[in-house]
């Protein structure tokens, strides 16, 4: 729909257009496009969180909205939890030169100063090309395990138990399950047994919602996967009895 055809549009949207969570769409260029449109015709800003940005494993990745024109009217925000370690605490944004002033007195009141050794220590790791040698290291890995974890799904449940937004992004998967089927309590005795996942109803507000589990790749071996897949079966074949 053009922009001149929406009424009550926001003037602010929140939005991860890389990989949304928790399903893992992956917003299309066009689509995007269209999203600037808007937030110009309105004079609006988007927020963009660029989740999981780094971890695509096929394809070309979709320019950022922030990057995809002049003066764009996007505020880019990111963090280095995933690519580094959560422990860190360091996060970033991109501000178009408008807002720049304001939004620099704002973090000013509201928070302390950051820890300025890490800050220049992480800005060293990043001037001398070793950040996205990293990056470069952990999405070879990441798409193995990935590539693996979805291997052991199609083998034991079929290609169908795969959500149809498994699109080579992110650092999880998403496992379907079938109406009749309780993740909760299959994420519950999972737990149990030592193998951590997130049922998908959960992440519902309306009474309709979906029935699967969210599935982590990224910090297990493919010598611990097989076996804690193994579990996992266990606890969905007994659920579905």
């Amino acid at each position: 729909m053009p922009p001149e055809q929406v009424s009550g549009a926001p003037r602010l949207m929140f939005v991860t257009p890389s990989h949304q969570y928790p399903l893992g769409s992956v917003l299309s260029l066009a689509r995007r496009q269209r999203l600037l449109a808007l937030a110009r015709h309105t004079g609006g800003w988007i927020v963009e969180d660029d989740y999981d940005s780094e971890f695509r494993f096929s394809g070309q990745p979709i320019p950022a909205l922030q990057g995809l024109e002049a003066d764009a009217p996007v505020i880019y925000i990111g963090t280095f939890s995933k690519t580094l370690y959560p422990a860190l605490r360091l996060g970033y944004v991109v501000l178009p030169k408008p807002l720049t002033a304001a939004l620099k007195t704002a973090h000013a009141e509201l928070y302390r100063g950051g820890h300025l050794l890490i800050q220049t220590a992480l800005a060293q790791f990043i001037q001398e090309g070793h950040y996205t040698a990293h990056i470069r290291r952990m999405r070879l890995l990441y798409a193995r395990r990935r590539a693996f974890l979805t291997a052991l799904i199609e083998q034991h449940l079929g290609k169908q138990a795969l959500s149809e937004f498994n699109n080579n992004a992110g650092l999880h998967l998403i496992l379907n399950l079938p109406d009749s089927a309780d993740d909760v309590a299959i994420a519950a005795a999972a737990g149990a047994r030592g193998v951590l996942v997130r049922p998908l109803s959960r992440y519902y507000m309306l009474p309709t919602r979906r029935r699967g589990l969210l599935m982590g790749f990224a910090c297990v071996p493919e010598e611990q996967m097989a076996a804690a897949f193994e579990q996992l079966l266990a606890c969905i074949l007994e659920n579905l009895r």
